[in-house]
């Protein structure tokens, strides 16, 4: 019986690794897709403007904890801990919801020279993730003591969404709006970076276990 357990649960993290390997390929392409939006390849680094590069920089901010944090709930829920109350359902739930995510960064990495679109779109990407951690709070988070890193996510997010939605409407800025771009730009870049420092700082029990 053991045997078979072990089996199984082997098979469950192949399936889990594989999965994994569609996510990062997406991510990867959404990373490539960035550096291309930045920069004409035809016309070298003479397309390179203050706007594409800052938001290059917003958007690798918030890819890479979202890359590093999304790989490390799937190994700390799914593997790495015995969570046998977790149905395999919600397993397909967790993984839909990031895959979703990564999707919207591909979206996001075209919007480089369009910063009213990329702010706003950065807040759905952002929406996605707290509907993602509130899903995995209550269905996929593990057991342990203090506020689990799915729930930080949540909180963090929110904030963040709060204060760039607050912000962008009292300025009226909207899709078709022509609000100062490299200003807009600027702020994002300091902003997601200060989101992610948060999250490390936070949630470093997760990214880097002990």
């Amino acid at each position: 019986m053991t045997r078979r357990k072990t089996m199984q649960n082997k098979r469950f993290e192949n399936s889990i690794r594989s999965l994994t390997n569609l996510y990062t390929v997406v991510i990867g392409a959404a990373l490539s897709l960035s550096v291309a939006g930045a920069i004409d390849m035809n016309k070298g680094l003479e397309s390179l403007t203050a706007v594409s590069v800052l938001l290059f920089f917003a958007f690798v901010a918030t890819l890479f904890p979202f890359f590093h944090g999304a790989l490390r709930h799937l190994d700390d829920v799914y593997i790495e801990n015995d969570n046998a109350h977790i149905k395999v359902g919600a397993f397909l739930i967790d993984y839909g919801l990031l895959f979703l995510h990564a999707l919207a960064f591909l979206v996001l990495s075209q919007l480089l020279k369009k910063p009213v679109h990329f702010a706003w779109f950065l807040i759905a990407v952002l929406f996605i993730d707290v509907v993602w951690g509130t899903f995995s709070y209550f269905a996929s988070s593990r057991n342990q003591d203090g506020p689990s890193a799915e729930s930080r996510w949540t909180l963090i997010n929110i904030v963040f969404i709060a204060f760039v939605a607050l912000y962008l409407v009292s300025q009226d800025a909207y899709l078709s709006s022509t609000f100062d771009p490299f200003k807009l730009s600027l702020l994002l870049a300091i902003a997601c970076t200060l989101r992610s420092i948060v999250d490390y700082v936070w949630c470093r029990h997760l990214y880097f276990p002990s």
